[in-house]
């Protein structure tokens, strides 16, 4: 995991995650102050996972085909054109038009970044390296809003675009300077076709990939925790302020508490996936989630609020580490970048189908509905999921393929 091409990678993620995440939370303001009102404010959240659901899996694909640095670096510089977009912007329908174009950047990123580290992976030794490397993704997640925060009370709201943008660039620097252009999987296909060997296709059609029973359940498993967080998201600020009187900074703390929380776990609960039954971790993880989940609608006060939410984050790692090393292990027969962009389409499809069904629950029954909506699909799947992996290979014996450290330290 000291590689330049791991390093990098993490760099890269973590910078840019944090960059995002900064600009996340306050578009809808900077929506609603250029004139945006109902759907249109739900589009601002929403959007960019329209365009990931169709635009992610031909990424992971084509990544499979084409080689991954390519594509990681021209979503860097999405997200950057993004946020001088919103910069500029004059009306809410631009910024709108800039939370769609960085969809395209959300696909070809965090997917294939996956993919890349994927192909890195020893074997058996999956999730350890996938728990490390979520820790980017997810701790500058809950860091970023944090940061946005201080920036703009400091220096006003459009130093917020200007930091963000700032931060792709910085990512696209790294990325071009220490990733080799090809990772070690396309290294080894390289040297055995030289040698006059045959090599297995490196990319599947989406049909070919979802028939192996594994696939389908890593893919089923991003769609229901997206669908609970499309809907825990979407309403649990309302339910701190409004339920619990929660000021506007205990939110933030609560927020940035579950996903620290959860990425500083990913390293220990990694190992732990790889020496456990993966399945029921997975299980044990989203049931666990699902109950926490469900208790949001119904704790009476912050304290308890901001336990459940640190559950959630561990018991949300346990079930991710676990199946994100599913996912590598199903990536070297179907296509690492296949089964990577599968599951972000399935990520998208899951957090706008949750934002809009659990609006509509809201709407019928009450705020604390959208949270017990979340937990049932969330337990509903936990049986497809183990029926779909029942007697399928999970986890593979360690092994450290020849010539992969030596590789991977060269620069393209």
């Amino acid at each position: 995991m000291r590689s330049r091409p791991f390093v990098a990678l993490y760099v890269a993620v973590f910078v840019a995650t944090m960059g995002i995440s900064m600009v996340s939370p306050l578009l809808p303001v900077y929506a609603e102050e250029l004139g945006a009102t109902g759907v249109w404010l739900g589009l601002t959240f929403s959007v960019f996972a329209i365009v990931q659901t169709f635009v992610g899996p031909f990424a992971g694909r084509l990544s499979d085909r084409y080689g991954r640095k390519p594509f990681i670096v021209a979503g860097l510089l999405v997200y950057l054109v993004a946020a001088l977009g919103y910069l500029t912007a004059q009306s809410f329908y631009q910024v709108i038009a800039f939370r769609a174009f960085s969809g395209l950047g959300t696909s070809l990123i965090f997917s294939v970044a996956r993919a890349y580290v994927g192909d890195l992976t020893p074997r058996g030794q999956e999730g350890r390296w996938l728990g490390v490397f979520a820790t980017a993704d997810i701790v500058g997640f809950g860091t970023g809003p944090l940061a946005a925060g201080v920036l703009r009370e400091v220096f006003g709201f459009r130093s917020v675009f200007v930091a963000m943008a700032s931060m792709m660039g910085l990512s696209a620097l790294v990325l071009m300077t220490w990733l080799p252009r090809h990772s070690p999987a396309e290294l080894e296909r390289r040297a055995t076709r030289r040698a006059g060997g045959t090599v297995a296709r490196a990319d599947h059609s989406f049909r070919e990939a979802l028939r192996d029973r594994v696939v389908a359940a890593v893919t089923l498993h991003a769609g229901l925790v997206a669908v609970a967080a499309g809907a825990s998201l979407s309403f649990l600020a309302l339910r701190l302020e409004q339920g619990i009187g929660a000021t506007p900074i205990m939110i933030g703390a609560a927020f940035a508490t579950q996903d620290i929380t959860g990425g500083l776990a990913q390293p220990l609960l990694g190992r732990i996936a790889d020496r456990r039954d993966r399945r029921l971790l997975v299980a044990g993880g989203l049931a666990a989630y699902a109950v926490l989940l469900a208790s949001l609608g119904v704790v009476p006060n912050y304290g308890f609020a901001v336990a459940v939410l640190l559950g959630m984050g561990a018991s949300s790692s346990l079930s991710m580490v676990a199946a994100g090393a599913i996912q590598v292990v199903a990536g070297r027969r179907a296509g690492m970048g296949t089964v990577l962009g599968l599951s972000s389409a399935s990520n998208g499809i899951g957090i706008v189908a949750g934002s809009l069904l659990s609006g509509v629950v809201v709407s019928a029954v009450a705020l604390e509905g959208a949270f017990f909506f979340g937990a049932a699909v969330m337990l509903a799947g936990i049986p497809l999921f183990l029926w779909l992996t029942r007697g399928a290979a999970v986890a593979e014996p360690m092994h450290l393929p020849q010539g992969v450290e030596a590789e991977t330290g060269r620069a393209g």
